[in-house]
C-alpha cells in the first residue's frame, strides 16, 4: 500500500491520530445547563422509576463512537489517497525503465469498463513497486521521469500522462538501467530489442470508426450566381467488430444538419457515403457516428473544410484593368472589386492585385504586382544590376507553387523589369539570368511580383495567364500546408504563424528561423493566420490500424497484464463520499434520538 503524499509509516500515523482525536472529542462531556425548578418531588419519581434498557439502548453509544471514528478515518484516507501497487504482476528488479505505449488505441474501453491506458498505468505501478529505481517514458513524449526511488515522483509522473496522437519518438535510453519494460496493446508494431520485456494490456473489443472524411471536387462546374453542386463530402465508416451493428451517422455543415441515417454493417464491413454539397454555405463540415458497441471515442468524429465555400475577396487596383476583368469576374471562387489608385484603401480584402501601379509602401495584405513602375521605392535596385531587359526569353518553368503548370513557351515578353529586391526571391529568370518573377514571404506579408504586364507582353491572351493568376491567388490567399487534412500530432508550418482551434484557444508554437512547429493534439478544425492571410486545416484521427482494437500485433510471448484491481483505482472520491454518508446518517439518527 502506497500513499500519494506521505510515506507508509507517516500515513498510518495520520490515520491512528485521526481516530484517536475523534474518540477524544466524542468522550468530552458537555456541561449540562442549569435550570431552576420549584420542587424535586416530580423529578424524584421519574428518577426512582426502574426501566429495563433494550439492547440498542445499551450499545448505541458504542455504535456512535464507531461511526465517529470511521468518519475520521475515511476523511483522512480521502486526503492521503492510498493505492495498492505491487503484487503478482510485478516482475522487475533493480533499475528499471518503464515505457508506456501512448497510442490513441490505448483509450479503448475494455469489458471491465476501464481503459487499456488504466491497465497500463496499473501495470507500471506494479513494476515500479518491485524495482529499486524507476524511469518513466512514453512512445510519444520520450522520457518524462528520470531514475528515482521516490514514490511520490513516480506517482506524479504516471498521473499526468495520457494517450496522445504524437508521432512515435526514438526509443528512450537511460544509462544504468538493468531492465526495460514496455506496456502496450500492440496496435502499432514496434521493432524492439529481444531484451525488452513486453507487458500486454490488449483485450479484443468491438469498435466502429470513421476511417476517411474529406471534401472532393466534382466534374460539374458551378455557374456564377447559382447554388449548383461543385463538391461532395466523402465519408468512410468501418465496423471493427465481431458482430453486425447499426451505426447512426449524422453530418453537419456549420450548425445545420445535412445528413442523418442509420446503416447496418456486418462484422468487418466498410460503408462509404457521398453527400453532395452546394457551393454557398458554411465551409465547416462535421461527421459523427454512434453504435451500440463502440470501445473507442476518438475516431467517432470527422472534420473537413470546404475551401471553395468562401470566395476570396480580391481588390484590383489600376487605371486600365479591362484585360484582367473578364478573367476574374467569370470565376465563382472570387469576389472581385475594382479600384483606381486615387480611391484605393488598404484593408478588408484577402488579396490585392496591383496593375502597373504600386503604393509607396508594401501592402499589409497579400498582393500580386503586375509590372510595378520603375520608381517603386521598395523595388530599388542594389549595385549594378540591370533594371530591365528587352525581349527576355523565359525558357524553363519553376517548381514553385505560383508557377506550377505555367507554360513559358506561350509567353512573348517585349520588356521585363528586374523584380529582385532585398525581401524578394526570384522564381523565374530570363535566359540571361535576370529575375522576372519574384515572391516574398515573411511573418507579416506575402507578395508576388511579375516584372511585365499587358503592355509589355502577350500575357492577356497567353494560355499561361489564367494558370499564373489562379496559382498566385491560391498561394497568396490560402497559405500554409497544401494538404488540408492532417492527422493529429506534431506539424510543421512555413514561416511564422498563429494557430487557433475551433474553440478559439491558441496552439503554442515553437519558432525556428525558417519555420515553426505546433502540436495539433485533437481532431477538429484549426485556423492558421500567416502573412496577412488565413486558412483552415481539418485534423482527423482516421487510422484503421489504431481503430481496429480487436486485433494486436503482439505475439504469444507477451506478458498479459491482469485486470485493474479496484484498490488500484483512485478511490479517494469513494472515501469522501463514504464520509459524507456517515455524517448524514449520524446527524439524521441523532435528530431522532436514535443514536447519542
Amino acid at each position: 500500500m502506497t500513499f500519494a503524499s506521505l510515506t507508509a509509516w507517516q500515513a498510518w500515523a495520520v490515520l491512528i491520530g485521526a481516530a484517536a482525536l475523534a474518540a477524544a472529542l466524542f468522550f468530552i462531556k458537555l456541561r449540562p445547563p442549569r435550570i431552576l425548578i420549584p420542587s424535586l418531588s416530580l423529578w424524584q419519581r421519574v428518577l426512582d422509576a426502574s426501566t429495563e434498557l433494550t439492547l440498542w439502548e445499551r450499545i448505541r453509544r458504542v455504535v456512535s463512537l464507531i461511526v465517529t471514528i470511521a468518519i475520521a478515518i475515511v476523511l483522512a484516507l480521502s486526503i492521503l489517497r492510498p493505492s495498492r501497487i505491487g503484487g503478482a504482476g510485478a516482475s522487475a528488479q533493480g533499475r528499471t525503465l518503464v515505457v508506456l505505449d501512448s497510442s490513441w488505441s490505448m483509450r479503448a474501453r475494455t469489458h471491465g469498463r476501464d481503459t487499456r491506458w488504466d491497465r497500463a498505468i496499473a501495470e507500471a505501478r506494479r513494476i515500479a513497486a518491485s524495482s529499486d529505481q524507476v524511469a518513466i517514458a512514453t512512445t510519444a513524449e520520450g522520457l518524462v521521469q528520470g531514475l528515482t526511488d521516490d514514490s511520490v515522483l513516480i506517482e506524479s509522473a504516471l498521473a499526468r500522462l495520457a494517450p496522445s496522437a504524437f508521432a512515435d519518438t526514438s526509443w528512450p535510453t537511460v544509462s544504468g538501467v538493468q531492465s526495460v519494460h514496455f506496456v502496450t496493446d500492440g496496435a502499432v508494431p514496434h521493432h524492439l530489442d529481444p531484451s525488452v520485456v513486453i507487458h500486454s494490456v490488449f483485450e479484443p473489443v468491438n469498435n466502429v470508426a470513421i476511417t476517411a472524411f474529406d471534401v472532393r471536387s466534382t466534374l460539374t462546374a458551378g455557374r456564377r450566381g447559382t447554388d449548383s453542386q461543385v463538391s461532395t463530402a466523402y465519408l468512410e465508416i468501418a465496423n471493427f467488430a465481431s458482430k453486425p451493428q447499426t451505426v447512426h451517422v449524422t453530418m453537419f455543415r456549420g450548425r445545420g444538419k445535412i445528413a442523418d441515417s442509420n446503416t447496418n454493417l456486418a462484422a468487418g464491413e466498410a460503408y462509404r457515403q457521398v453527400v453532395p454539397l452546394a457551393r454557398q454555405g458554411d465551409p465547416a463540415l462535421h461527421a459523427h457516428i454512434e453504435a451500440p458497441d463502440n470501445a473507442l471515442d476518438v475516431d467517432d468524429d470527422g472534420y473537413a473544410w470546404i475551401a471553395r465555400a468562401r470566395p476570396l475577396s480580391v481588390f484590383v487596383v489600376g487605371e486600365h484593368t479591362e484585360w484582367i476583368r473578364r478573367l476574374l469576374t467569370g470565376d465563382p471562387d472570387i469576389r472581385v472589386t475594382f479600384w483606381t489608385p486615387d480611391t484605393y484603401r488598404d484593408g478588408g480584402q484577402d488579396v490585392t492585385i496591383f496593375d502597373r501601379w504600386a503604393p509607396a509602401k508594401l501592402s499589409a495584405q497579400p498582393a500580386l504586382y503586375f509590372a510595378p513602375p520603375d520608381d517603386t521605392a521598395w523595388l530599388a535596385m542594389e549595385g549594378d544590376s540591370a533594371k530591365d531587359e528587352r525581349r527576355p526569353r523565359w525558357d524553363f518553368p519553376s517548381d514553385h507553387a505560383v508557377l506550377r503548370g505555367v507554360d513559358p513557351v506561350t509567353l512573348r515578353i517585349d520588356r521585363a523589369r528586374n523584380c529582385e529586391a532585398t525581401s524578394l526571391a526570384p522564381i523565374a529568370r530570363s535566359s540571361r539570368g535576370m529575375p522576372i518573377i519574384c515572391v516574398g514571404e515573411s511573418s507579416d506579408r506575402r507578395l508576388v511580383v511579375v516584372g511585365f504586364g499587358p503592355a509589355d507582353s502577350n500575357i492577356a491572351t497567353a494560355p499561361a495567364f489564367p494558370v499564373l493568376v489562379a496559382n498566385a491567388l491560391e498561394w497568396l490567399g490560402r497559405p500554409a500546408n497544401r494538404e488540408l487534412s492532417l492527422r493529429p500530432g506534431l506539424t510543421p508550418f512555413v514561416g511564422s504563424a498563429r494557430i487557433t482551434r475551433d474553440d478559439g484557444e491558441s496552439v503554442p508554437l515553437t519558432q525556428l528561423p525558417e519555420s515553426s512547429f505546433g502540436v495539433l493534439a485533437a481532431p477538429g478544425l484549426y485556423t492558421i493566420e500567416s502573412a496577412g492571410a488565413r486558412n483552415t486545416l481539418a485534423v482527423n484521427a482516421a487510422d484503421p490500424q489504431r481503430s481496429n482494437v480487436a486485433k494486436t500485433t503482439l505475439g504469444p510471448g507477451a506478458n498479459a497484464a491482469p485486470p485493474r484491481n479496484p484498490l488500484e483505482r483512485p478511490w479517494w472520491l469513494a472515501c469522501a463520499l463514504a464520509a459524507f454518508v456517515l455524517v448524514f446518517a449520524e446527524w439524521w439518527t441523532w435528530q431522532r434520538r436514535i443514536t447519542v
